[in-house]
């Protein structure tokens, strides 16, 4: 047994021990109530621990060699369970319970213990605790993933006891969670007489709110209501999961006729949540008619297809007679879905394919655009008038959509009635409409993965066209925020989805002017103007139209929407929104890789609109995801190698000779300083000089998303600077060009390359900046640091590079342990003095007010009074203000430049590579979990002490 097993088990120990310990008062032994931990949520993580090393050690040998099963038999009594203080315990108890049966292999194990009978007689306490019910109705799941699981249920009343009372609990959470273990519990009794008696007590459950709901008081009538959510819940999984592979409907139908009781249910006036899952229910079941059918002739009849069809029109004429027409607009978008995986489950299993059959899709998605062509129609009114065109457009839509509906004619004659109903009472409220287009596209969105090609298409085109309509003064799309964002969201999904460009749907040529348009609406929100600029974003990463694309590099033509897109981003990046900022920093980000892999002419228009200024500026946003962002756009930017590129800087800089950009930005309480720059117009001997001591500061801020950002540059500029050495696309070419000389690089040649390009990671201070982000609190900080040594150790593999022969290391030999105190979290002190382009610049200059916020805290924490807090010096009130400044008005000289991370030896960066890289992640990861777990006993241990001498510690944490 190694050590930290070993440690494990003897804290484990004492963690159960102390669980499962009497309180005794004088000499009489009173009732067993454990010593109990405060915060539940630790018991919750160990729970989780202890199903992990359930799952790797060897399951119940260990469990047994730990104390687990004892300590579970003891905490199960009944005069453990009855006493409320014990709850937290017992939960974990019977999780605990839960993790040993489903690791276990015989189920015969815990009936032979005896453990499963202290569940059963301690049932009707745990009913009346739902944190209780939740834990055992874990314990049930764990004992139907065994064979004889179900049928020990059965046998022992589980049903009647636990199951069943789980649909009336008072917890929403219980009685989900009870919804799919039942409908779990009733798939694995299919085809037994079990399972007829289970389907009648549901149907029972169901039919008393039927009979009853009239006589009952408020309080009574929606707790029936919620019971019969529930069954109709069930029933729904039941037949999802069937779908495709079993042949279910003629059993639930022999016992009970659902269709029946649910249409007779939908005839009385109940809520709408109801009505909706009523209708999802009736889908399923129609679809489940037809699929029995259809195994039952093993080839589709357009007798069957028709059926299905006609149910499907029937429904909504029940729903619209009733006024329930919003729940089939948001059930019936779920058939995408239903159909979709009955489809793929009857090819899978029964060899039957379904794709080319889609009249059901087809007569779902007319209904649902109808809302749509209603909107569109009312705001074009008075253009239709004067623009015939238009109305022959939307004309033609409509018609393509009727044609692709192949049913009996007389059927299709009943759909197109149907529609003309469902629009004839929209147009009478033109609020009505407007609300049923915001949940008919909602309901789109969230099955989108589900959509039919074609019907992606369709209502593609119907919300392109509704964009449109913001240009009419009565479009409901001009002043509407709820209509505004469902559309450009829905388009956005789709787009990103489908990959719809101009092959398959034309108007997606204008899309982008037409989110650009959005800008000109006054008063819109700050979310709808976060989704436009998302849709744009989406526009451009996932297509260019072709209008787009000619029309890059011309700035003069009125409708180019590039152009309208750089008029948008400079309105938006001054936004006073951070949210609208940011957004669109993601879509500048978009278009430098954009400029970088296929179009470099975006880096003219990047000019052209003044953005760089607006990207340096953002830098020191007083929101970190605003900084991280712009951070962002400047890596991507450094790896663009384009001759266009330079011929624009190259302008730039004649008329902005400006260097460098400060900009004070403040976090939490404390205080930062960046250092930003126009670096692209600088000598690579600048950018050596004075951008990296930029981004190391960068790799400091207090923000999560920027020191993330930080790294992702410092990656860049690696790549750039291997660029500069001669790689291409990650490879040294055998010959290059220099000063219009060939070159051949021969295997030393590339060597001495590469090895230049790690001296100067060593040297210039980014290594220095990795090396503490690895000990970063966030994992994702972290990670991104590892990333970046695993790619260094890739070139040191790949070009053979060793240590050897190099003489600019001999000189740092002086830091050669740093990379191991900062391994290990000694603290370093970066130079007295340092060299700044030339210049000697103390580093006191760099005040130490981040050392004396530090002192400040730890003098409160350590303090009993919280006298010390004023000391804290809080950021000035206007540095709060997200006024956009004029960055050239902000120039820094070079006093300002704050001191460089301390130099690191190259032996230092193979022997940190050697000692992150050449570990396996998986035994990393493992002695992760077992550290996590050793701390986690012992908060534990802490925590059940009770000792009174951390109460105050954590008051002053609490206050602070």
């Amino acid at each position: 047994m190694s050590s930290s097993d070993a440690q494990i088990k003897s804290k484990l120990g004492a963690v159960l021990q102390s669980l499962k310990s009497y309180q005794q008062q004088g000499q009489e032994c009173q009732s067993p109530e454990l010593a109990r931990v405060e915060d539940d949520t630790m018991l919750n993580k160990l729970h989780t621990h202890v199903h992990i090393l359930l799952k790797n050690k060897n399951g119940y040998e260990w469990a047994q060699d730990v104390g687990l099963v004892t300590f579970v038999q003891t905490v199960l009594e009944p005069s453990v369970v009855s006493n409320t203080k014990n709850s937290s315990t017992v939960s974990f108890a019977l999780k605990v319970l839960a993790s040993l049966i489903s690791v276990e292999e015989n189920f015969d194990t815990f009936a032979e213990d005896k453990v499963l009978c202290h569940f059963l007689v301690i049932l009707p306490s745990i009913r009346s605790d739902p944190a209780l019910s939740s834990s055992a109705l874990s314990l049930v799941q764990s004992i139907c993933k065994h064979r004889a699981g179900p049928y020990w249920l059965v046998k022992n009343g589980i049903w009647e006891k636990m199951l069943l009372p789980c649909l009336r609990s008072p917890s929403l959470f219980v009685q989900r969670e009870g919804v799919n273990v039942i409908a779990s519990f009733m798939l694995l009794l299919t085809g037994t007489q079990h399972f007829e008696s289970l389907v009648k007590d549901l149907c029972l459950i169901s039919g008393k709110f039927c009979e009853l709901r009239q006589h009952l008081s408020t309080s009574e009538g929606e707790e029936l209501r919620q019971s019969t959510l529930c069954v109709l819940s069930i029933f729904k999984q039941i037949y999802l999961q069937t779908l495709g592979k079993v042949a279910i409907y003629s059993q639930i139908q022999n016992i009970s006729d659902i269709s029946s009781r649910l249409i007779a249910t939908l005839k009385g006036q109940i809520p709408t949540t109801s009505v909706t899952c009523i209708t999802d229910v009736l889908i399923l079941n129609s679809l489940h008619r037809f699929q029995e059918k259809l195994m039952g002739y093993g080839i589709l009849e357009q007798f069957l297809l028709d059926s299905v069809c006609v149910d499907m029109i029937s429904l909504p004429r029940l729903l619209l007679e009733k006024g329930y027409i919003e729940s089939f607009f948001r059930s019936s978008v779920n058939t995408h879905k239903y159909w979709k995986v009955m489809v793929q489950n009857l090819k899978e299993t029964k060899d039957i394919d379904l794709t080319s059959v889609e009249a059901l899709l087809h007569i779902v998605t007319n209904f649902q655009v109808t809302p749509m062509l209603v909107l569109y129609r009312a705001s074009l009114d008075e253009i239709f008038k004067q623009c015939p065109e238009k109305c022959r457009l939307i004309s033609k839509w409509n018609d393509e959509i009727h044609s692709q509906i192949n049913i009996k004619e007389d059927h299709k004659v009943d759909a197109t009635k149907l529609e003309k109903q469902i629009v004839e009472v929209l147009e009478q409220n033109p609020e009505e409409a407007i609300r049923m287009s915001v949940i008919c596209i909602s309901s789109i969105i969230s099955a989108a993965d589900h959509l039919n090609l074609t019907c992606a298409v369709t209502v593609f085109q119907g919300l392109v066209f509704l964009l449109g309509s913001q240009e009419c003064v009565r479009s409901p799309m001009k002043h509407h925020g709820a209509l505004q964002r469902a559309v450009i969201d829905g388009l956005r999904i789709l787009v990103e989805k489908f990959n719809i460009d101009w092959r398959k749907c034309y108007v997606s040529v204008c899309l982008m002017g037409k989110l650009c348009d959005i800008v000109k609406i006054p008063g819109i929100s700050t979310q709808v103007k976060v989704s436009t600029l998302k849709a744009m974003n989406s526009c451009i990463s996932g297509f260019i139209p072709p209008v787009m694309s000619m029309l890059l590099n011309s700035e003069k033509l009125e409708h180019n929407s590039v152009e309208l897109m750089g008029q948008v981003l400079t309105i938006y990046l001054g936004d006073v929104d951070w949210e609208v900022r940011d957004s669109a920093l993601e879509v500048l980000i978009t278009s430098m890789k954009l400029a970088k892999e296929k179009y470099p002419h975006f880096v003219d228009w990047l000019l052209r609109y003044n953005l760089h200024y607006a990207v340096l500026t953002a830098l020191g946003d007083v929101e970190g995801y605003v900084r991280a962002s712009a951070l962002i756009v400047l890596a991507n930017i450094i790896s663009i190698d384009k001759v266009s590129w330079f011929k624009s800087a190259r302008k730039q800089r004649k008329k902005d000779p400006s260097t460098l950009i400060y900009i004070n930005t403040h976090v939490h309480i404390h205080t930062c300083y960046l250092y930003l720059f126009n670096f692209w117009t600088f000598s690579e001997e600048e950018v050596n000089g004075l951008v990296v001591r930029v981004i190391q500061h960068s790799a400091e801020d207090p923000d999560d998303e920027m020191r993330l950002a930080a790294l992702e540059f410092i990656h860049h500029h690696i790549l750039w600077t291997l660029s500069k050495s001669g790689m291409v696309d990650g490879e040294f070419p055998s010959v290059t060009f220099s000063k219009g000389k060939i070159l051949k690089l021969d295997k030393e040649e590339v060597k001495s390359r590469v090895h230049s390009v790690l001296m100067w990671i060593c040297e210039c201070g980014y290594m220095f900046s990795l090396l503490e982000c690895l000990k970063d609190l966030v994992t994702s900080v972290a990670t991104r640091a590892r990333d970046t040594f695993t790619f260094l150790n890739d070139l040191i593999t790949r070009y053979e590079i060793q240590l050897e022969g190099s003489v600019r290391n001999r000189k740092a030999s002086e830091s050669s342990n740093l990379s191991t105190k900062i391994w290990q979290g000694t603290k370093v002190e970066k130079p007295a003095v340092v060299s700044v382009a030339g210049h000697l610049v103390p580093s006191s200059e760099n005040v130490t007010a981040k050392d004396k916020i530090d002192r400040t805290i730890t003098d409160i924490l350590s303090s009993s009074a919280l006298d010390t807090v004023s000391m804290i010096k809080r950021p000035y009130s206007d540095s709060m203000s997200s006024t956009i400044v004029d960055p050239r008005n902000l120039l820094l000289t070079l006093d300002d430049i704050p001191p460089a991370n301390p130099t690191i030896s190259f032996s230092c960066l193979l022997q940190s590579i050697d000692d992150l890289c050449q570990t396996g992640n998986s035994d990393q990861d493992e002695r992760y979990q077992i550290n996590e777990m050793i701390s986690l006993l012992d908060d534990i241990l802490l925590e059940g002490s009770h000792h009174q001498s951390h109460s105050d510690d954590q008051r002053l944490r609490d206050c602070y």
